[in-house]
């Protein structure tokens, strides 16, 4: 299916909202600009995910993309490889009090056969918005180089950030993340900040356990770049975020996804 065509959108006011909805009978994962913004694993449907944290005024590009099928489902006795499976994302922006949404781009990858589920199809698209308010300061940041040495400064940003999880630091946490709180704040319209507040406590009440770098980094390492070099984060060899907990109780792991960028001084997190 074709990506429709771009509508230029410009908002009433400054609390625009835009939002995705996402639908797939196949695992499959939204980009918004480069910048992994959201993923469903498993068939289902995500509704109004807000993503103007990752938006910047003027063209934005998008790309939805099918995720590779795990041996375990293909060796489910219910699953049918003949079956058509897709993947649709439909992106709204702000709508009129009493309106319905109004959608500005969306885009489909469909899996017609068997070979489709050992690669990934991904349909592009692109749209235009206005904001209220400027773009975020990874936008109009430094790009990052790829040496060693500058690898090795994000890799000791993962590794403090590490020790005031490992310490339950609260306050060092928000200090070291202020970045992060300004920029939701500004396009959310919420405080953000109380809200990151409220799940670190959570999460430092919980019985999980905070899986060590060092651990992750003996197998491998892998540095994955964002928006033309501007947003860097560090993933292991599983392709998850190094930063980790593990719920023993539940069986399940948590994620904290970093993203840096770069201020001309130093590495600053925003997400």
């Amino acid at each position: 299916m074709k990506t429709k065509k771009t509508k230029n959108v410009a908002p009433v006011n400054s609390e625009a909202r835009y939002t995705v909805y996402m639908q797939g009978g196949v695992g499959c994962e939204l980009l918004v600009n480069d910048i992994p913004v959201l993923d469903n694993d498993y068939p289902g449907i995500i509704s109004k995910f807000l993503i103007n944290p990752w938006l910047i005024n003027g063209r934005n590009t998008f790309k939805i993309r099918s995720l590779l099928l795990d041996s375990a489902t293909k060796n489910h006795p219910q699953w049918d490889p003949s079956a058509v499976s897709f993947c649709k994302v439909v992106i709204s922006g702000p709508k009129e009090k009493g309106m319905p949404d109004t959608t500005i781009a969306q885009a489909e990858v469909k899996l017609l056969k068997p070979s489709d589920y050992d690669s990934v199809l991904s349909k592009n698209g692109s749209f235009t918005v206005i904001l209220g308010y400027p773009n975020p300061a990874w936008a109009q940041s430094e790009k990052i180089g790829k040496d060693a040495t500058t690898q090795e400064k994000i890799l000791d940003k993962y590794r403090e950030f590490h020790r005031l999880l490992e310490s339950k630091d609260l306050n060092g946490i928000m200090k070291f993340s202020s970045a992060k709180s300004k920029d939701y704040s500004k396009s959310t319209y919420t405080d953000f900040e109380s809200r990151l507040k409220d799940s670190f406590n959570e999460k430092f009440a919980s019985t999980s356990e905070l899986i060590g770098i060092d651990v992750q980094e003996k197998y491998g390492l892998r540095y994955e770049y964002y928006y033309s070099d501007r947003l860097v984060t560090i993933k292991n060899v599983k392709d998850q975020s190094i930063i980790q907990y593990y719920d023993g109780d539940e069986g399940v792991t948590t994620e904290y996804t970093l993203l840096f960028y770069f201020d001309g001084k130093d590495f600053v997190l925003i997400l």
